[in-house]
């Protein structure tokens, strides 16, 4: 039988010292949660996990296990993001998209342009319900062809809706000049989102999130084209069907050969194989210019709002007009659950851009590294931390980190963006039946190198609110070797273990 002593010797795992332990919990119960959290581990051979636990209202340790060592954090990182985003503009910053003219309107007819003003707001479209709350499945339609993935149950251009009724309630009923979207707000860039080296455009106009759902539906027989059902479909691109219906499963769906038009418009080609047998495929194509994407959208929400409109795709607007309808978004406090609670890579890549527009909109992610630094500094950590560069970081950095956020303001709606273990976001089907469930907020990190030498990464960090109410920051990563097989099949896995693992530090801690 192997010991208490062995075993933490073996996994290098430090208890807290035993003078502070009655502050939070019993020996006995640190005893149990030794035990567990060796048993979790044993559960994967050839693994290697590194973790943390703070102690309540306290900057001690309860558990730790290679805190010290650098391991790939995935979207876990994300805290760091949202932290930054709470910390420059505030849990409440609210962003506003307007609409201005660049002319009188004389007999219904406005004679100059109409002007979309984009103000960094990242919820344009439809996720927003009647009631406030958001639309956020997991996964998100914006991870494309990943299983489950599909369109939002909502109308895309929703919100351009609601500012063509505005506009036709001014009296317009025909725009004599162009429709356009003004994107100045930050210079614009493109970044990688890790879906099979998919990069998209950082903008400051997000509609749909900047995509376009695609469902693809077998069609009538084996050769024949599958049919797809395209939304919005708003003629910023023209998407060629060279889809075709199999007897079996085979080549995965793919947008090739993109070609911009001088017009501004796009075509592009979808291919791959739709087995007949199939309820349905889904994909979606990232729109390269944003901008463009919406100007189109806005001409066509106006046209089927009884307004004469024609979007120009390559014009330049005029940086002054007369407000005509503005949104005032949801707050920040909302807008960082797409990149928290579902992990949208399009939000995570759009956010540094918007949070450092703040301060040099010429500049931004520049200017996000160093806010994001600064912020690093107040929570007693080295702003420049070895290993970020390559996504990789120690538990012991997050959980400073965390108990930094505990101690700020908007700590409170911080925490709720997060996902939560048992009910919603990707932790939804994580312990839903532990005695935890409802009670950790955390974000997950999820990252796999397939091919000869496949490697799970897996993380989970944010907090355990156990009965006490007094919160426990924690972070947990792991990395085991495998094979592609294997790596999938185990992730699942190692999420439900993580979950085991936060649960038993919940009944633990008073």
């Amino acid at each position: 039988m192997t010991t208490r002593r062995s075993v933490l010797g073996m996994l290098g795992a430090v208890p807290l010292a035993l003078a502070a332990r009655p502050a939070f919990a019993s020996p006995n119960d640190l005893d149990e949660l030794d035990d567990t959290i060796q048993r979790v581990i044993q559960k994967f051979p050839g693994s290697t996990w590194g973790m943390a636990f703070s102690a309540p209202d306290s900057s001690d340790i309860l558990y730790s296990l290679r805190p010290d060592q650098l391991f790939v954090a995935a979207s876990s990182m994300k805290v760091f993001i949202a932290g930054t985003a709470f910390a420059t503009l505030g849990a409440d910053h609210r962003f506003r998209t307007r609409i201005v003219r660049t002319g009188p309107v004389h007999d219904g007819v406005l004679r100059g342009d109409l002007v979309l003003v984009a103000g960094g707001d990242l919820l344009v479209g439809g996720r927003v319900r009647p009631d406030g709350t958001l639309l956020l499945p997991d996964p998100d339609h914006t991870y494309g062809t990943a299983p489950g993935a599909a369109p939002l149950h909502s109308d895309p251009l929703g919100t351009l809706r609601r500012f063509a009724d505005d506009v036709a309630a001014a009296g317009i009923t025909r725009v004599d000049g162009r429709v356009l979207v003004d994107v100045s707000m930050f210079r614009e860039g493109r970044e990688d989102i890790a879906n099979g080296g998919l990069f998209v455009t950082t903008s400051a106009m997000m509609l749909n999130d900047n995509v376009m759902d695609v469902v693809v539906t077998p069609g009538p027989t084996v050769g024949a084209p599958a049919a797809l059902r395209i939304t919005p479909d708003v003629g910023y691109v023209r998407i060629l069907n060279q889809t075709r219906t199999t007897a079996s499963p085979g080549q995965m769906l793919n947008f090739v050969n993109d070609v911009a038009n001088p017009d501004g418009t796009h075509a592009v080609a979808l291919v791959g194989d739709v087995p007949i047998d199939a309820p349905g495929l889904f994909c979606c194509y990232y729109v390269p210019e944003p901008g463009r994407f919406a100007a189109a959208a806005f001409a066509k929400a106006l046209r089927d709002n009884g307004v004469d409109a024609t979007a120009d795709l390559l014009g330049t607007p005029q940086r002054h007009g007369s407000r005509l309808t503005e949104q005032v978004s949801l707050p920040l406090s909302e807008q960082v659950k797409v990149m928290l609670k579902v992990s949208s890579n399009v939000h995570t890549a759009t956010w540094p851009y918007v949070v450092g527009a703040a301060c040099d909109p010429r500049n931004p992610v520049a200017a996000y590294k160093d806010l994001r630094a600064r912020l690093y500094s107040k929570a007693g950590l080295d702003p420049h931390p070895a290993g970020e560069d390559d996504g990789r970081y120690t538990a012991d950095f997050f959980v400073k980190f965390l108990n930094h956020v505990k101690g700020q303001p908007y700590y409170p709606r911080f925490r709720t963006a997060l996902p939560i273990m048992g009910r919603d976001g990707s932790l939804a089907n994580v312990q839903v039946n532990s005695p935890a469930a409802g009670h950790v907020y955390a974000k997950t990190g999820t990252a796999m190198v397939i091919g000869p030498d496949s490697v799970l990464h897996k993380a989970l960090a944010g907090y355990i609110v156990p009965p006490s109410g007094r919160p426990v920051a924690f972070s947990q990563m792991m990395t085991v070797p495998g094979n592609p097989e294997t790596v999938m099949r185990t992730a699942a896995q190692v999420a439900e273990a993580m979950g085991e693992i936060a649960t038993a530090v919940y009944l633990a801690v008073r």
